[in-house]
């Protein structure tokens, strides 16, 4: 039986995401799916999309990365790739259980027309049609549509900022003839509107000659997206192809530093729980090392969160305990091919200052170390630094106990990881640690 899986990559689509998924909810009923991939919209795209979809996720910005992160929570045996702005034909689930049939290794996409049907429009979109059929290589605008274990068979999309469609085309016309649907999607024709027809159809044949020819898709996304290099302003850290992950609890009451409750309240542990997040999360922005994402156990729209950084970089955690969060955080952030090393940083402990994570990150990144490990008193640690994902540190370890260094230890040295051990740190569990919070250097205020 056919279920489908459709997935859609977004960015600031308040304008077209109700109106896309109202089109889609029918599907529902038939028990598809809706999966809606957020890449850090700055709107309220994710509001509106939530109750409208099974699923509604949030990565760092990038189709090939959000298409991706979809595809991995799809239950489907079909996945369907969908842009804000296309619209599909109807009955779309019976045209694809027709059209693929006994086919073992379905992918394919629909015969595309522009929203605009003026003559220079419908030109376009027939030439767009016949360039897909006469190469077997579709674009994103057509709504690509692959069997669940054929995508995973050649590894689903590259990571790349463009081309990425034209990219995991060229890998499936190898394994398998596709599938053209002609009955038609329609796509939106602003963009040719906004920068005109003829330079837009110019732009498009010239970047992919160039990326024919062997050009970097990152270079070929800076010459289609220009305006995005000045969105944010600048930064030059010390080590770019580092991150530095912030793990991080929602700020609840009653919900955080509960061992402290009893003592000084909850509000009071509610006040410290947040100036502990704000103090590491500014020592990390300040020192400008490298990038910082901050991995958050619930609501990533916390007003805590959306006002220390971009809600683009901004995660939840992915797992039943301490150790499959860490472990899929890892995982999730060295998938980047541009990342080779990721320093995990808890919030509890105020007592890590910029100059102990410049120390672990040279010794993380400029030495042949493979881990970096900075011990603290109760036996666990307060950061951990990796160049590989390593999931093996995270299972079956006895978390919140004065066992977790150890195991830690014992785990790096059995897989054979060299490692460098930190000077040890403290952190704020017990009423006697309040104590020490006078002598931070700044004070930290709650």
């Amino acid at each position: 039986m056919l279920k489908i899986s459709f997935i859609l990559p977004v960015l600031n689509e308040a304008h077209l995401i109700n109106a896309q998924l109202q089109c889609l909810q029918c599907y529902r009923e038939f028990g598809h799916e809706i999966i809606v991939v957020d890449g850090g919209s700055s709107d309220e795209t994710v509001e509106l999309a939530q109750p409208l979809a099974e699923h509604v996720l949030t990565t760092r910005p990038g189709r090939s990365r959000q298409m991706n992160a979809g595809a991995a929570h799809a239950t489907g045996n079909l996945l369907l790739f969908l842009h804000a702005d296309t619209r599909l034909p109807p009955a779309v689930d019976s045209l694809l259980e027709q059209a693929i049939g006994a086919n073992d290794h379905p992918w394919g996409w629909f015969d595309v027309r522009l929203s605009n049907t003026s003559f220079m429009y419908r030109i376009i979109g027939r030439a767009m049609t016949l360039r897909s059929r006469v190469t077997s290589v579709c674009t994103g605008d057509q709504a690509l549509f692959v069997g669940t274990g054929l995508f995973q068979s050649v590894g689903g999309f590259a990571s790349q900022q463009l081309m990425e469609d034209i990219g995991l085309s060229k890998r499936l016309r190898r394994l398998h003839k596709p599938l053209c649907i002609r009955e038609q999607v329609i796509t939106s024709s602003q963009r040719w509107q906004d920068k005109g027809v003829f330079r837009t159809v110019f732009l498009m044949w010239w970047l992919r000659l160039l990326y024919f020819l062997g050009v970097s898709p990152d270079y070929l996304a800076r010459q289609y997206y220009p305006q995005r290099s000045g969105q944010e302003p600048s930064v030059e850290y010390r080590h770019p192809q580092a991150r530095v992950l912030v793990f991080a609890r929602e700020p609840k009451l009653g919900a955080v530093k509960t061992r402290l409750q009893g003592v000084i309240g909850k509000e009071r542990a509610l006040a410290l729980h947040e100036a502990m997040i704000r103090r590491v999360t500014g020592l990390v922005k300040q020192s400008r090392l490298a990038p910082m994402a901050l991995w958050v156990s619930s609501n990533i729209h916390h007003k805590l969160f959306i006002s220390i950084c971009n809600i683009k970089d901004i995660s939840e955690q992915v797992g039943d305990d301490l150790g499959q969060k860490m472990a899929y955080a890892v995982a999730a952030t060295l998938a980047d091919d541009m990342i080779n090393a990721v320093l995990l940083v808890g919030a509890d402990c105020p007592s890590i200052d910029q100059s102990y994570l410049a120390l672990a990150l040279e010794k993380l990144v400029r030495s042949d170390v493979d881990a970096v490990i900075g011990p603290a008193e109760d036996g666990g640690y307060v950061l951990l630094g990796l160049k590989t994902p390593a999931p093996e540190l995270f299972r079956d370890i006895q978390w919140g106990t004065d066992a977790v260094l150890n195991a830690t230890i014992q785990r790096l040295e059995d897989g054979g990881f060299s490692y460098h051990l930190m000077d040890q740190r403290w952190d704020v569990d017990r009423y006697e640690d309040l104590e020490r919070l006078a002598g931070l250097v700044p004070p930290l205020i709650y």
